[in-house]
């Protein structure tokens, strides 16, 4: 699993309770205590903001954004699909800016944060499930050898 500290993400903007008032803000993962559910994030001034990790919603990957675009290009709205790829180029390049300009992009159409975003939760319980996989063999070999 990756290290969350200097991650981007936005606050939900659907949170009822936020005691720093950031719904729909983009920030910065300062810290993290993942046993106790509790996400540091800094918006650029000194009050972070203390969150679970099911408040907070980070992009998918950039190849899931791709693959998103392609495979859902007929049923969505021309703006939704070219947004789609730039979102994908922006999260390829690795550049901070672009990235935000991409969770930016997100959160300005409900179409696309339904096809570009997922909680922190969400990623991170499939991150652990990867994990798991590629850690153990038997779950490789009984899907391929038991059939």
């Amino acid at each position: 699993m990756q290290n969350l500290t200097g991650s981007l993400v936005l606050v939900n903007p659907e949170l009822t309770s936020d005691p720093v008032s950031r719904q729909g803000h983009v920030g910065v993962i300062v810290g993290a205590d993942l046993k106790s559910d509790s996400i540091a994030v800094g918006f650029g001034t000194s009050k972070l903001g203390v969150y679970s990790s099911d408040a907070l919603m980070v992009l998918k990957d950039h190849s899931k954004l791709w693959e998103i675009a392609m495979n859902n290009h007929k049923q969505m709205e021309p703006d939704t699909y070219k947004s789609l790829l730039v979102m994908s180029m922006d999260l390829y390049s690795g550049d901070l800016k672009r990235m935000a300009n991409a969770i930016e992009m997100a959160k300005g159409s409900p179409e696309l944060m339904e096809y570009s975003l997922i909680s922190l939760e969400e990623k991170l319980t499939m991150d652990i499930s990867i994990a798991d996989t590629k850690r153990d063999p038997t779950i490789y070999n009984s899907f391929y050898f038991d059939r």
